[in-house]
């Protein structure tokens, strides 16, 4: 799966990557911490696995990212 938006952190239960998709929707991110770090604030193409349940940052479905684009 393929989601387009910008990456912001969360120091919500000791730090959670998001990203809000261009349609405004949030989703957890997992994995990848550098590559996220290094797009903070920026507008990406995140590609991975989604899985539609609530993590524990109860913030939206979470994304096990595979890779990051910055657009």
């Amino acid at each position: 799966m393929k989601l387009t938006g910008t990456v912001q952190h969360s120091d919500l239960e000791g730090g959670t990557w998001q990203l809000i998709t261009d349609d405004g929707r949030r989703t957890t991110l997992l994995g990848a911490r550098s590559e996220l770090k290094a797009a903070l604030g920026a507008r990406v193409e995140v590609e991975g696995n989604l899985d539609e349940g609530f993590g524990i940052a109860m913030a939206g479905p979470q994304l096990q990212v595979r890779k990051v684009k910055k657009l």
